[in-house]
């Protein structure tokens, strides 16, 4: 307080010690600039409280310059690209972004669009999380937010979940590689809504049952601009059966859905009324194919089941999104070819094989 009434002061160091994380905050005071470096928390919260006028802001760990912000007079605001992966332990840097983001949220510029965390070294599981989350009322022009492979449980996701409907203008969420399981999701579900402007989302590799799947779909299907969403099993899908299928949601807009998992399969062939779109792959070779095309008379597929995989595996893969790509117009499948090779399909393969023939009313050969 004394500070601010020396009109003569330009600069002053408040540092109590050595610190590794340093705040430089610029007012205007009485006319003139008047610029603070610290390493106090206290000393940022009584700062912000005492100057009506902030023209910028900074955090830096050991020099590297995590958060800067500046007001331009004349200009528009900017956009801002917050990355706290560039120095330091994530966790450390979100504790220092949550004392600086709220006197930097007083400058019209700070429109902050993406936050990376990254998933090496340090993650920032619940405790993390927790701490992110009651700074989203101050990042509400948030677009991208990557939060994979960060040890998030239950208890992280629920407390994120209490505070995202501040990010009206997230279009990107990914959760990925995390263990949010059921209460975490039953929590999201709930406020995902909110986010009207959301075009991607991951859930892969998160521990969830097929009821919360079901009533995650319900409520995605509703979300006007929501293009993609992934529920993939495992993280590494290149080595996983991936079913893609392309619908058509609530609210008109395309859908595309990526799942590794026979039971959101179903979940989404009963709920979505049109699809567009369906795709079956092994280790990222196409099994089976088919898309409506508008306009055009059904074309002819051939089904080969021994480019990649156990061929009976592949049947029961086959199994599962058969029902869905008949639903197509265009998906005609003549023939399949299973050959005679390392893998036989024997009696089981033929009991599953029999169990489509519903499904493939133009087959015309088969081996």
């Amino acid at each position: 307080t004394t500070l601010s009434n020396m009109t003569q002061l330009l600069e002053a160091n408040l540092s109590k010690r050595i610190s590794s994380h340093v705040y430089l905050m610029s007012f205007c005071k009485k006319g003139n600039r008047f610029t603070i470096q610290t390493d106090d928390v206290e000393v940022v919260f009584f700062a912000n409280q005492l100057f009506s006028q902030v023209y910028k802001v900074e955090l830096s760990y050991r020099g590297a310059v995590l958060y800067s912000v500046k007001a331009v007079e004349g200009e528009t605001s900017h956009r801002v690209t917050l990355d706290l992966t560039c120095a330091g332990n994530i966790y450390g840097n979100i504790k220092a972004l949550c004392v600086v983001l709220p006197v930097g949220h007083r400058v019209q510029q700070a429109d902050v669009e993406e936050l990376k965390f990254g998933s090496g070294r340090f993650t920032i599981r619940d405790e993390g999380v927790r701490l992110l989350a009651e700074i989203f009322c101050f990042l509400p022009s948030l677009k991208h937010l990557d939060l994979s492979s960060n040890q998030i449980t239950s208890t992280g996701a629920t407390a994120m979940a209490a505070h995202m409907s501040h990010l009206q203008q997230l279009e990107w969420l990914d959760l990925s590689g995390n263990d949010i399981g059921e209460d975490g999701a039953t929590a999201m579900n709930e406020k995902l809504a909110h986010l009207q402007q959301l075009k991607y989302l991951t859930l892969t590799a998160n521990n969830t049952s097929t009821n919360v799947k079901k009533s995650l779909l319900n409520t995605l299907s509703n979300m006007e601009n929501l293009s993609t969403v992934k529920f993939s099993t495992e993280m590494a899908s290149y080595f996983t059966y991936m079913y893609h299928l392309d619908v058509y949601n609530n609210k008109g807009s395309r859908l595309m859905i990526e799942m590794g998992a026979a039971d959101i399969v179903t979940l989404a062939n009963q709920l979505f009324s049109q699809v567009y779109q369906v795709e079956l792959s092994c280790r990222g070779r196409v099994l089976y194919s088919v898309k409506a095309v508008e306009g055009e008379t059904s074309h002819r597929v051939t089904l080969d089941l021994t480019c990649a995989g156990n061929i009976v595996d592949n049947i029961k893969a086959l199994s599962v999104v058969l029902p869905v790509g008949h639903r197509v117009q265009q998906a005609d499948v003549e023939e399949l070819k299973f050959g005679s090779g390392r893998f036989t399909i024997r009696d089981e393969g033929v009991r599953l094989l029999a169990e489509i023939f519903c499904f493939l009313p133009s087959l015309k050969h088969l081996d």
